[in-house]
């Protein structure tokens, strides 16, 4: 995935390849992806559902109805093709239902190609922008995901309160944002000597930014304290109980995790 962050709007652009192979028995005629950020609409499964249950998430209640349109979160698709060809597809809410250009035979792989737009929600729950603990971005489940299709058939159920398991695979992910913002995300450190922060090899110096880097949260984004010359840097953290080993970085590369790589472009 491309991804470009305006963070002055709260709003990205991205453009997806997904390599998607039907491990399964059947011949598959449609694919079905997730859009979770528009449950955080007014009107949508899950504010209704949280505002006419007796027991509702306290985090929730009737927050959503009272989101204003730049603080809603949505994803929208702009174009869909399949091997080159352009699909038909519909969006229900939370999810999307796309017709196939070509049956996906058992054990034959097809190409999506897809661009999206997407706005970060006033944070709701767990993924959203400017939580109460001061972080800029928490992004959870903010791109198009396609659902998991098993022995049960497709998990293509709505967004109204938990997540659902999801297909597994290799990510590169590259992403422009403003330098004032600090990445964090998960993975296996690869370029130790370009990081420093007691990960580089004994004897090598590494230049470190100016300012002070500061801690976050896995799979969030917070802004940094530093000068407006300081560099975007992502945070990796290799170990999730182990806090002292969040690093800076001007490139990420895991192996087969979500995400497996990210690069981040100034």
């Amino acid at each position: 995935m491309d991804i470009n962050m305006d963070v002055s709007a709260n709003r990205m652009t991205g453009k997806q390849s997904l390599a998607y192979t039907n491990n399964s028995p059947d011949t598959l005629r449609k694919v079905f992806y997730h859009l979770y950020w528009n449950a955080f609409q007014p009107g949508s499964m899950m504010d209704v559902r949280s505002r006419n249950i007796s027991d509702p998430d306290r985090r929730v209640m009737d927050r959503i109805s009272k989101l204003k349109d730049d603080e809603i979160g949505y994803q929208h698709i702009l174009a869909l093709k399949q091997d080159g060809k352009e699909v038909g597809y519909k969006v229900d809410q939370t999810i999307l239902e796309v017709v196939l250009a070509k049956p996906l035979l058992p054990r034959t792989k097809t190409v999506f190609d897809m661009k999206f737009e997407a706005q970060v929600p006033l944070q709701i729950r767990r993924s959203g922008r400017d939580n109460r603990e001061g972080i800029a971005y928490s992004m959870t489940q903010w791109y198009p995901k396609m659902a998991e299709y098993d022995f049960q058939g497709w998990h293509a159920d709505q967004y109204v309160a938990r997540e659902f398991h999801g297909v597994w695979g290799d990510f590169d992910v590259r992403i422009s944002i403003d330098r004032k913002f600090v990445i964090g995300g998960t993975g296996k450190l690869q370029n130790p000597d370009k990081v420093g922060h007691g990960y580089e090899n004994a004897g090598t110096t590494v230049k470190q930014p100016e300012g002070e880097l500061l801690w976050l949260e896995v799979d969030s984004l917070i802004r940094q304290k530093s000068n407006a010359n300081s560099s975007l840097r992502p945070l990796l953290v290799s170990n999730r109980a182990n806090w002292r080993h969040w690093v800076a970085s001007q490139q990420i590369h895991s192996q087969r995790l979500q995400p497996r790589g990210c690069e981040v472009r100034r």
